[in-house]
């Protein structure tokens, strides 16, 4: 799901290639050879059993990478992002503590045009806006923090370059991200309500596109364009803006929206319910169902004495999986949690101290079996 390639050849350099080297045009494109057209990704896969899906993510905070998770990879993604390693999210607008990852500055005034020679597009309220943003972001991030700006016209990457001469922030469309990364992405999408809707349906079509956009960010996504515009289209720009929060103003009421993506399965409920009513004969009945904890949902969060205790209960490998790399990565996501600060229903401010793995079979076999792992509990 990354952009296609970009050839540094046109198609009739590559035929004189071809015809120098006396090679058939059938030969190439049999073997996903043409250049103008196939990466070395199509000719590998040309020749391949099978495509091997690279499925742990360690770049992005989850909420980053639970925007494209399900509409890209039909969740398939296993997030293990320390958070605990990223820099913390600022709001440069506004006063919000502790800030949204995805973050978004509405400029409900600005207006698309065409840029130099009238090709491309750029959008002056937007760039404006995007300077004052990246501005403030400098001044209150750590001294090593990284920031970059993106967006998909290349007009409007040159009007920003224009702007935003500082050396610790890199500006380019996405298809110079591919690949890249920076703490805190500044995304600029340009299109508003006078672009011409078959530029703003081909931009939102793009589905790697986006995906790129969206994953270039490790520890903050910045949005910086029409909210309820974006919000009335469809696919990965929708589901990015009903995921945002409104920075340094007031939201219309209609988001962010929760994510959808790691909701409990009828399973995954019927076992909490059996652990909570649990939990209950030992004194514990103010708790968290489903709760997220650095951006990483546990199934239980409570506190004892001062202390959160995520609990994350195992319902088994899935269908093909190796048990030993699903227990490798069920006990990496416990890792994540350790330290990190949560709040809610359930559970104090306090940071999470203790990881609890509960296998399924253990909440069937009842209360004489789980025992062991609850016996701290006085």
């Amino acid at each position: 799901m990354q952009l296609g390639h970009i050839p540094g050849i046109t198609p009739q350099q590559e035929r004189q290639a071809r015809l120098n080297a006396r090679l058939s045009a059938a030969q190439l494109e049999d073997h996903r050879l043409a250049y103008h057209v196939y990466s070395s990704y199509h000719a590998a896969a040309q020749h391949a059993d099978q495509a091997h899906l690279l499925d742990e993510h360690y770049r992005c905070h989850p909420q980053i990478a639970d925007v494209v998770n399900g509409f890209c990879y039909a969740g398939q993604l296993r997030v293990l992002t320390d958070v605990r390693r990223q820099v913390p999210a600022l709001d440069p607008i506004g006063m919000s503590v502790p800030a949204p990852v995805l973050g978004w500055v509405d400029v409900p005034y600005g207006e698309s045009a065409r840029g130099q020679g009238g090709i491309s597009w750029t959008n002056s309220a937007e760039a404006a806006r995007v300077r004052q943003v990246v501005e403030e972001l400098l001044a209150r991030l750590p001294a090593d923090a990284t920031v970059g700006v993106v967006t998909p016209f290349k007009a409007h990457r040159d009007a920003l370059a224009k702007v935003l001469r500082d050396e610790r922030v890199r500006v380019g469309t996405v298809h110079s991200f591919q690949g890249g990364q920076r703490d805190v992405m500044v995304l600029s999408p340009v299109a508003t309500t006078n672009t011409p809707p078959e530029t703003t349906h081909w931009v939102a079509s793009q589905v790697n596109l986006w995906n790129v956009a969206v994953t270039r960010a490790r520890s903050q996504l910045i949005t910086v364009g029409s909210l309820a515009f974006w919000r009335g289209q469809v696919g990965l720009p929708a589901r990015l803006a009903e995921r945002s929060s409104v920075l340094g103003g007031v939201d219309d009421g209609s988001g962010p929206a929760p994510s959808t993506d790691a909701e409990p399965t009828p399973l995954k409920e019927e076992l909490a319910d059996r652990l909570q009513e649990y939990l209950g004969t030992r004194g514990i009945t103010d708790l968290e169902r489903t709760a997220m904890v650095g951006g990483h949902a546990v199934d239980l969060l409570f506190t004892v004495d001062g202390e959160n205790t995520a609990v994350l209960i195992d319902t088994g490998r899935r269908d093909g999986e190796d048990p030993a790399r699903h227990l490798r990565l069920t006990h990496a996501r416990g890792d994540l949690l350790t330290g990190l600060p949560s709040g809610g229903k359930g559970a104090k401010s306090c940071a999470v101290g203790r990881v609890i793995r509960v296998p399924a079979w253990l909440i069937f076999a009842g209360d004489d079996v789980l025992e062991p792992l609850f016996r701290w509990i006085k």
